[in-house]
């Protein structure tokens, strides 16, 4: 069996040649994950070389069409060889796998509006929502000593800080690491030891994750924008500098909360080796802050997805800006990502609580980390980029209050 791959813009070609038994039909299913990795939504099949075909391909072929149904992309059989044609005409598969054999249907149009904005980096596509204004509030203290609070992750709650899932400040005292907190999920990664991080997810029978907070900031409503992106570069990836200029530059103000679900090009970033309450005053001096923060010395993560939750601002107001740090010379900004096995990005209009409860599954969860900016001269690692994305935007009114406790704000 011969497999040969080609793209046309969005779509990819796949010309196979001999037998596509269950053996190639595993190669196959490569493939085609790796053709949906690459970011095409169509693909088209040419099967006029193909010589048998098993049951085990057909239910390859199925699934990825499904899959790309969901994604609002398609999959379709091009041309067939008369075998592989009554193979699938005696299956059953006929009208759902040859292109022009079923009645077909319209595809949906996506509309975007122009962003009025320039990138060597990324093309940006963007939406409108019915989102009105946020107000961004914090809780504790940099500095990770303050007491903890709860904070209760409802639907329209998002927040990342450094806290752990659980009831009372007594629970998890050795547990406080990295968290992000979106539209009913959380995932926080531990600092017991176990390096595996947790999640919790709301239901529709009332159970709300409540996360016990040192530090975080937080922002609440619906998202105004919605803004897709994909580098120009891949190998390269968009910087998250780029990523949160465009953001800005569309919010139409100087503060931005940002959701975004992306396929990592690399992350420049840093987690807790120790929980902040376990003894101590934390140290942040080189050496001795070694002992209690891990750093990245080169991007990582490449190829898996993320689901990022920050704040960013151009001029951020005297609350929210002990909370940030440099993004690059015009940004500020504090974000922290949920790195999970990939997930291919839905098109179209999508509400970020499915995205959350997609990305937030059994075995999925990787790591939970802060993202840096790491400038050094010589051996800096930079800064985290991403090959593509789907970003909700908040526009972060100028008023700005603490917030004492999560669940009751």
């Amino acid at each position: 069996m011969e497999i040969v791959k080609e793209r046309s813009g969005g779509i990819a070609h796949l010309r196979l040649t001999g037998r596509l038994d269950n053996h190639w039909s595993q190669s196959l299913d490569d493939v085609l994950h790796e053709v949906a990795r690459e970011g095409a939504r169509h693909v088209r099949l040419d099967f006029s070389g193909v010589t048998y075909l098993s049951s085990a391909a057909a239910a390859v072929l199925l699934k990825h069409q499904n899959d790309a149904m969901a994604l609002q992309g398609s999959l379709e059989i091009s041309a067939a060889s008369e075998r592989a044609r009554n193979t699938l005409r005696l299956m059953g598969f006929v009208e759902l796998l040859i292109a022009g054999a079923g009645k077909g249907g319209s595809q949906r149009k996506t509309l975007s509006i122009p962003l009025p904005l320039e990138s060597e980096s990324a093309s940006y596509e963007s939406r409108v929502l019915d989102g009105k204004k946020s107000v961004c509030s914090v809780i504790g203290s940099p500095d990770l000593q303050s007491q903890a609070s709860p904070i209760s992750v409802y639907r329209d709650v998002f927040v990342l800080g450094v806290g752990a899932l659980g009831a009372t400040q007594e629970e998890c005292g050795d547990l406080f690491g990295e968290f992000v907190g979106a539209a009913g999920g959380a995932a926080f990664m531990p600092t017991d030891g176990t390096a595996t991080p947790d999640y919790m997810l709301s239901t529709a029978m009332g159970l709300v994750p409540t996360v016990q907070a040192l530090s975080a900031i937080t922002f609440r409503g619906s998202p105004s924008y919605q803004l897709r992106f994909e580098a120009n570069t891949p190998d390269v990836g968009v910087p998250l500098s780029d990523i949160v200029r465009a953001s800005v530059s569309l919010a139409g103000t100087p503060t931005v909360g940002m959701v975004m679900a992306a396929d990592i090009t690399g992350l420049v970033c840093a987690r807790l080796r120790r929980s902040p309450a376990s003894g101590g005053a934390m140290q942040f001096d080189f050496p001795a802050v070694r002992e209690w923060l891990s750093f990245t010395p080169e991007k990582e993560f490449a190829r898996f997805s993320s689901l990022v939750v920050g704040v960013a601002s151009a001029s951020p107001s005297s609350s929210i800006a002990p909370f940030l740090r440099p993004l690059s010379d015009d940004y500020q900004g504090h974000f922290h990502a949920a790195v999970t096995a990939f997930r291919p990005l839905p098109r179209g209009k999508l509400p970020v609580a499915d995205i959350v409860s997609a990305w937030l599954q059994p075995r999925s969860v990787m790591s939970v980390v802060h993202l840096l900016r790491d400038d050094r001269a010589v051996e800096g690692a930079g800064e985290s980029a991403f090959q593509r994305g789907l970003c909700w935007i908040f526009p972060i009114a100028a008023r700005q209050e603490s917030l004492l406790d999560g669940g009751a704000a």
